[in-house]
């Protein structure tokens, strides 16, 4: 069942960082506990390692904010579409997977459905292109119809790397056709959307090195939808244990924001790693570089699985402990405005609001837990955050979980009768435009 293995980090994303002596940590293997995603990485950056008390911590902070009277569930669309699990949304459709029970287990089928019409269209791959083993996660679509996404098609790396070839999805037709293939150090390649015309692709790759072995490559390109590619970044990093400082700059994560292209990522100065942020043009031109003072108090020693940047705001969620965070940039620093560890906080976005929600289960016994669980919003533009009863009309909703859409909508996905069924979905849509009239 390797639908949603993208989400999971399979290999280093950080062999990155080395550290001075007395930080260096043993390696670990983290396995994911998203009730759609399995697998597993292995910590190789040389990071202290958080204690077995504090790695599995159930620390939530939310805002303290008065909870308003007003349902906000009264605003959110029912998808009739009980089987069919949505990943994104192409023009009129969506695409996802349906599931059914075998003897071997949860089969998924990948599909384009059409929510107002019923109509479902199987993926039609050409070359092979079904048998992948691992991904990102990470797509992009462009003009309402395409869906691009890296693919592995090697689990374990040969003397040149990894197969991992770039697909595109046409929603129109079906089809699924190979856009870029390469041998590359890791098979999973990131994505950001920069416009209609063209995305960012990048990922994190070793480096030859005769100074150490932490050495790699952060490495960035831009695709456009005419099928061009262009390298723009290639910065190396070298860090040893015994080293005082690192060389060269480190790139973790990109993101983009109002189609400018920035990069996150720490150094070792002094014997102590701070995070930096670095903006770049579409030629990959450094314009510019900042301290994110505090950042390093907040994240520690645990590396970002994925990174957007909304106004002032970095919404981050880390790979070892699945937690999610949500930053505000101020004049004194980096503040932590929200913080949900073991994914008991997931977190959605709209093209001027993110919303945050706590899960109502148990992430260890799996049990629904009796509570209260609002829902946040906080408007980017004005910097205010709210607060909304969140009653859904199931007996006994189990959060899965919340994200974000192509199409500008947020989805958020429970099952009813208290237990997790992949079968026995339900799923609700919520737009940037209902959300408005709303408040």
């Amino acid at each position: 069942m390797k639908r949603l293995i993208c989400c999971v980090l399979f290999v280093f994303v950080l062999i990155l960082s080395g550290c001075s002596g007395n930080k260096m940590g043993s390696n670990l293997t983290q396995t994911t506990d998203d009730s759609s995603t399995s697998g597993t990485e292995s910590n190789t950056s040389g990071l202290q390692t958080l204690p077995q008390d504090e790695y599995y911590s159930h620390n939530v902070v939310l805002p303290k904010i008065a909870v308003s009277s007003k349902n906000i569930a009264e605003i959110f669309q029912s998808v009739k579409m009980s089987n069919v699990t949505i990943i994104d949304a192409i023009g009129d459709r969506y695409y996802g997977y349906k599931s059914t029970y075998s003897d071997s287990g949860v089969n998924d089928i990948f599909v384009l459905s059409n929510p107002h019409s019923g109509e479902e269209v199987e993926l039609n791959y050409s070359d092979n292109l079904d048998n992948w083993e691992v991904g990102s996660g990470s797509t992009v679509v462009l003009n309402d119809r395409y869906l691009y996404e890296w693919k592995a098609y090697t689990t374990v790396s040969s003397e040149d790397g990894y197969d991992v070839k770039l697909t595109r999805i046409d929603a129109e037709s079906g089809n699924v056709e190979i856009v870029d293939e390469i041998k590359n150090s890791t098979p999973l390649i990131y994505l950001c959307k920069i416009n209609e015309r063209e995305f960012l692709s990048y990922s994190i790759t070793q480096a030859p090195s005769d100074k150490t072995e932490y050495a790699v490559i952060s490495s960035a390109w831009i695709y456009d939808n005419a099928g061009g590619k262009r390298e723009i970044i290639h910065e190396k990093y070298e860090n040893d244990v015994s080293w005082s400082d690192s060389n060269g700059i480190l790139i973790e994560r990109f993101a983009v924001k109002d189609g400018n292209l920035y990069g996150v990522g720490r150094r070792l100065i002094s014997g102590k790693y701070q995070f930096f942020i670095y903006h770049y043009d579409k030629n990959g031109n450094l314009l510019g570089e900042e301290v994110l003072t505090g950042f390093e108090d907040i994240i520690g020693s645990e590396q970002m699985l994925e990174l957007r940047i909304m106004g002032e705001y970095f919404v981050f969620r880390t790979y070892e402990t699945l937690t999610t965070y949500i930053c505000k940039k101020t004049e004194n620093g980096i503040n932590l405005v929200m913080k949900g560890a073991d994914g008991q906080v997931r977190y959605s976005m709209t093209n001027d609001y993110v919303f945050f929600i706590e899960s109502n289960v148990n992430v260890y016994s799996g049990e629904i837990e009796q509570k209260d669980c609002p829902l946040y919003v906080i408007d980017v533009q004005n910097d205010k955050t709210f607060a909304y009863k969140f009653i859904l009309p199931l007996q006994n909703p189990y959060f899965v979980n919340i994200q974000p859409l192509s199409n500008g909508t947020i989805l958020i996905t429970y099952c009813d009768d208290g237990v997790y069924d992949p079968i026995k979905i339900k799923q609700f849509t919520l737009d940037e435009e209902s959300y408005v009239n709303f408040g």
